[in-house]
């Protein structure tokens, strides 16, 4: 009977990590569905600066909500393979998040719950379209899940180097993106149920070691970490989402798994705390957007929940596929289970991965065009900056300017001094009288356009795809003076990257 138990549990761990495997590679080959995430332009380019030497004189601490580990290592993705090298990165990342998840599922209850709780966890939308994703939530998941792995390793092993090791990943997961530190409610959590009467002195020590870790990130960095908190606290940005666009959001995406991780909740029995406890994690981050109406990387954040309530999940799947009569009949509806969530996340990957305009078509006619040395006004900023710093075409990040930069810094140029014009038509469209005033120079010529489709929630809380322009003006003023001291001399002038080509537009 043993023998045959061991068999079966060897069968179920080849299937997890069968499950991984193929979760990597799904990733992999699917890493070029869009061009640069916004955030990923900014990560890429912090990265690389800081692989220069100059990320931190750039200043970039005192608006990131986390450190720059994770920009070095999207830096040293990019440096390798591009934007997709990136994403490769936060593809193992991910992957890595993943197997310690099935780890810790297996420690608390066993193989089966591990492998159908991998499985679920592996199809879930959000989680697979933020694995192919540049940014530094990626990071702080793998931490957050190393913890949680590590946490539930001092139930097999009475070692407290497991605690150590919890330490440091939650730590990192902080340093990724500092709002993770809200995760330490489930970790907490899972430590007590599994210590009982050791874990206030584990608790402690977490505490402690997790608290060193942070006053060593902490203390040299205070001048520019202290400056976006204070800044953080006194803004919460809007981007004029409604309220009732949040609410819809976080109850559609949180909705399926809250259900069946009530149904594990239900079969947990003897471990129903640890449940209540799960649920409980589901239910921190949908919390937080509702509460502050904060519109910013729901779902994003609701993975970290995900992470702690899809043991559930697995509990219940394991249940219904082995459990009690009826064998067949509940093998198939098990079956069905997986399916209708492998659709659902399917479909939900797809909308998040379309999300934004691809400005890839918009990005390779500046890099063929702009001269170190010019200035660009573009609204959509960070993924160009990205492809033109990265490519030499220009001679600083900051040779990008956006609305933001344009309306706060004393020293940027006035508009008309700009050499080219970029309009994202899309949610972060220019203001009316920017555009305006862009066209009362008199010398911006239209030169580029492309349009690529973007599906998002409408205001009648269906998804729909629709057309997003991307518009590229070039400034002729000093094109024309060229030409005129051209006329004047008799002889051709040297190519500054202003002249005007026929073909301009055609593409």
């Amino acid at each position: 009977m043993i023998g045959n138990m061991a068999n079966v549990d060897h069968h179920y761990r080849k299937a997890t990590w069968i499950v991984v495997g193929l979760f990597l590679f799904l990733c992999l080959v699917t890493l070029n569905y869009n061009g640069p995430f916004f955030d990923e332009g900014i990560y890429v380019t912090a990265g690389i600066r800081t692989l220069e030497g100059v990320g931190y004189s750039d200043r970039f601490l005192t608006w990131f909500g986390g450190s720059l580990v994770w920009p070095v290592l999207a830096g040293l993705g990019y440096r390798a393979g591009g934007l997709l090298g990136s994403r490769t990165v936060a593809a193992v990342a991910a992957t890595l998040a993943l197997a310690a998840f099935a780890r810790a599922v297996r420690n608390i209850f066993d193989e089966r719950v591990s492998f159908w709780a991998a499985l679920a966890f592996a199809i879930n939308g959000p989680f697979f379209s933020l694995a192919r994703l540049s940014v530094y939530d990626v990071l702080a998941l793998t931490g957050i899940a190393v913890a949680f792995w590590s946490v539930t390793e001092m139930r097999e092993q009475d070692n407290r180097i497991w605690l150590g090791a919890a330490a440091g990943a939650y730590a990192l997961a902080v340093f990724a993106k500092y709002p993770m530190g809200l995760m330490i409610i489930p970790l907490v959590g899972v430590l007590l149920f599994l210590r009982r009467e050791r874990a206030p002195l584990d608790v402690m020590l977490l505490g402690f070691m997790t608290a060193a870790l942070g006053l060593a990130f902490f203390l040299p960095l205070r001048e520019q970490i202290g400056q976006f908190f204070n800044w953080r606290l006194q803004n919460s940005p809007e981007f004029g989402v409604p309220y009732r666009a949040i609410v819809f959001t976080v109850v559609s995406f949180s909705a399926p798994p809250f259900f069946l991780a009530l149904g594990g909740w239900v079969m947990a029995q003897n471990r129903r705390w640890l449940g209540s406890l799960m649920i409980l994690s589901l239910l921190l981050w949908p919390a937080y957007h509702l509460l502050t109406a904060d519109p910013v990387s729901v779902r994003k954040h609701l993975v970290f929940g995900y992470l702690f309530a899809y043991p559930l999940v697995g509990l219940t799947l394991s249940r219904i596929w082995g459990g009690g009569n009826g064998g067949v009949i509940k093998k198939v509806v098990a079956v069905l289970m997986v399916l209708l969530l492998g659709g659902l996340g399917l479909v939900q990957a797809n909308q998040a991965d379309q999300s934004w305009p691809d400005i890839r078509p918009a990005a390779d006619y500046l890099l063929e065009r702009v001269e170190p040395g010019q200035e660009l006004l573009i609204n959509e900023s960070w993924p160009y900056t990205m492809y033109l710093y990265t490519e030499g075409r220009i001679s600083s990040p900051w040779d990008v300017y956006d609305e933001y930069r344009i309306r706060t810094e004393e020293e940027a140029p006035p508009i008309c001094e700009y050499d080219w014009f970029v309009d994202t038509r899309g949610s972060y469209a220019w203001p009316e009288e920017i555009i305006a005033a862009m066209e009362s120079c008199g010398t911006f010529e239209q030169v580029f356009s492309h349009t690529s489709l973007v599906i998002n929630v409408g205001a009648d809380f269906n998804y729909v795809s629709y057309p997003v322009e991307t518009v590229v003006w070039m400034n002729t003023s000093e094109l024309q003076q060229s030409e005129q001291l051209e006329s004047q001399s008799g002889r051709d002038l040297p190519f500054t990257g202003n002249r005007l080509v026929s073909t301009l537009g055609s593409e």
